[in-house]
């Protein structure tokens, strides 16, 4: 019974962080030193290849499903008391903005994508409307769409070349996944001979949800506690999703678009970043087969791996850091995990990032000879 109760870790840190908020003061930064101090010790544990317990699956589902509901009452709650002047000073001000950052990140944003993939009805239809939480309720259209069909090639709006930098990701993934999820709902409305503002076209829901999500931000925190509510969604699990794309995903190529190997994508195994993040650090499992529950998903102990979670992601906004930590990791792949297209379609895109340092030369013998070959 110990894997049921290590998932009761997320919502237990998002009610540390509602009784700091509550309690305001310094105890404002309980829920930021809660999460910090987690994936500080998990930084420091070895990788962990334990399958989990699943004889009662719908303890699991209870579970991330109470934990999306408590994101909405930590957004709300956060809100209110944002907007009454609860928290006195800058320090406790600051202390309550940043965790509700960083806990929308890490408890809110897993729970959210493990529904919204799922068969199952209800827990779809929760995960969609906890879209909000991301502050997109768009975003499962590319993902589950485009993402999982284009892993690891240029057409994913999600998928950050070799030399692209974090900051550079950021202005191509959000127009990138904007004009996708417009492209794939104007196609399924047109299709179905529908008008665009037809209700019964998923956009139509999806805006009215998301507008009554903000209206209650609004409405509960005002001006101050509404606009502070939408950075922290906006700061934390919105542009902290695209940091964790550009991570789990970086450099890796694909020789076979729309048919995923166990090779494309990167992992993060550490203890606590699999429970936190309900699995999706098992990227290969998840990409593998995206409607298989978190709870079946079996670690690939021999797939391409990275550091821990937490040290990358900072490492990603500092690039040249982040280039230090990756470009050896991608010469390995390169060298043990790609296939002889892969290959060729890495020497190239180590060629246009400057990368030439990560290329063995082979390929460029053969252009040198294909030039004497060819005039």
């Amino acid at each position: 019974m110990t894997d049921y109760l290590k998932y009761l870790l997320s919502p237990a840190i998002l009610a540390i962080h509602a009784w700091g908020l509550v309690m305001g003061g310094a105890h404002a930064w309980m829920g930021f030193a809660a999460i910090v101090w987690v994936l500080l010790f998990d930084a420091f544990l070895s990788p962990s290849h334990h399958r989990r317990d699943t004889r009662f699956p719908w303890l699991y589902d209870t579970v991330i499903s109470l934990t999306v509901l408590a994101g909405f009452a930590n957004i709300f709650l956060y809100a209110y008391l944002a907007g009454s002047g609860h928290f006195q000073g800058f320090a406790s001000a600051f202390g309550a903005f940043i965790g509700t950052v960083v806990i929308g990140f890490v408890i809110g944003a897993p729970p959210v994508h493990e529904l919204f993939h799922r068969e199952n009805a209800a827990l779809r239809t929760l995960g969609r409307v906890g879209q909000c939480l991301v502050f997109d309720p768009w975003r499962e259209i590319t993902h589950v769409v485009t993402h999982h069909m284009h892993t690891a090639t240029p057409t994913d709006p999600d998928y950050a070349r070799r030399g692209d930098t974090v900051y550079g990701h950021f202005m191509r993934t959000f127009p990138g996944q904007w004009k996708e999820a417009f492209h794939l709902e104007k196609m399924m409305w047109t299709k179905r001979g529908r008008k665009w503002f037809d209700p019964r076209n998923a956009w139509v829901a999806k805006a009215t949800y998301f507008g009554i999500f903000i209206a209650i931000l609004f409405t509960l925190g005002g001006l101050t506690g509404g606009l502070l509510a939408c950075a922290a969604l906006i700061l934390g699990p919105r542009m902290m999703l695209e940091v964790f794309n550009y991570c789990n995903h970086y450099g890796l190529v694909s020789a076979t678009p729309g048919r995923f190997k166990m090779h494309h994508t990167w992992n993060h195994l550490t203890p606590f970043t699999r429970i936190l993040a309900l699995e999706i650090t098992n990227h290969a499992g998840h990409h593998d087969d995206s409607y298989k529950p978190f709870y079946l998903l079996e670690p690939d102990q021999t797939g391409p791996k990275q550091p821990q979670f937490l040290m990358c992601v900072l490492l990603a906004f500092v690039p040249p850091l982040f280039f230090m930590m990756i470009k050896p990791l991608l010469k390995h792949w390169d060298e043990h995990y790609a296939n002889e297209q892969e290959k060729e379609i890495a020497y190239r895109e180590n060629a246009r990032a400057g990368w030439h340092d990560l290329n063995d030369g082979s390929f460029a013998y053969r252009d040198a000879q294909l030039a004497v070959a060819y005039g």
